[in-house]
């Protein structure tokens, strides 16, 4: 009889714990809510007077001071190449970038993303999200290695549309989401833009510097040693 009422305890214990940490979790779309409208003050007028590196500071603080540590709305998707359907499905860490087809990726993006997928695929997943149609999709998706998860988001048929505005409309196109596996952002970051007047070589080595920092806070998560992270990613 002890026993059980041991038992019994400890397992109310851990319940009532569990029902806690799930109360207290701040979700990106109410952090962003709240503090997106002094963001855009700020950023419009540092855009106006042609400060472009005071408006990345703002981004900058705006993930680091209010949005690291919130946790991802659940959002459905159309999955091309899985049968995954939301968010909420994700089980490992994630890489989680968006893509608009309009917008051309910098030139070295997509070679650096394909090794790195091949190359980290066993820790994390690599997931890459447009904002179109199938069709479209269909025909964006051939470059992508085939451990890369391609999904998309229709808003003319997504019920998540409040999701939707604020991951696409409000914080730009060209992101990168790191994700744990609990769903926690880890970072967010804009994708190095497609610059014309650099080298291919050098376009290269941008991205494999961005990209190389989202996968090192997954391993930071993960209690993993960046140090590990081979020194072979510079080698295409």
């Amino acid at each position: 009889m002890a026993r059980y009422l041991l038992f019994t305890l400890i397992f109310s214990t851990f319940l009532a714990s569990s029902q806690n940490l799930e109360e207290d979790k701040i979700y990106f779309s109410d952090a962003l809510t709240l503090y997106l409208k002094d963001y855009n003050k700020k950023a419009d007028a540092a855009i106006k007077n042609n400060e472009m590196e005071l408006a990345h500071e703002y981004f900058d603080t705006l993930v680091k001071n209010h949005l690291q540590g919130t946790y991802l709305d659940k959002l459905s998707f159309n999955g091309y190449n899985t049968s995954l359907r939301d968010t909420d499905e994700f089980e490992r860490p994630v890489i989680l970038l968006t893509y608009e087809s309009w917008c051309i990726p910098s030139e070295g993006e997509i070679p650096v993303l394909n090794k790195l997928a091949r190359e980290y695929g066993d820790l994390m997943d690599f997931v890459v999200l447009f904002w179109d149609n199938k069709k479209t999709v269909r025909q964006k998706s051939r470059i992508f290695d085939k451990n890369i998860t391609v999904i998309y988001v229709d808003e003319k048929v997504n019920e998540h549309m409040q999701t939707v505005s604020l991951l696409k409309h409000a914080m730009g196109l060209n992101l990168s989401f790191v994700i744990s596996a609990s769903h926690e952002i880890l970072d967010i970051n804009r994708r190095p833009p497609n610059y014309f007047n650099i080298s291919y070589e050098d376009a290269l080595a941008q991205n494999v510097s961005f990209i190389t920092e989202q996968v090192a806070a997954i391993y930071l998560d993960l209690n993993i040693n960046p140090n590990e992270l081979p020194e072979s990613l510079a080698t295409f």
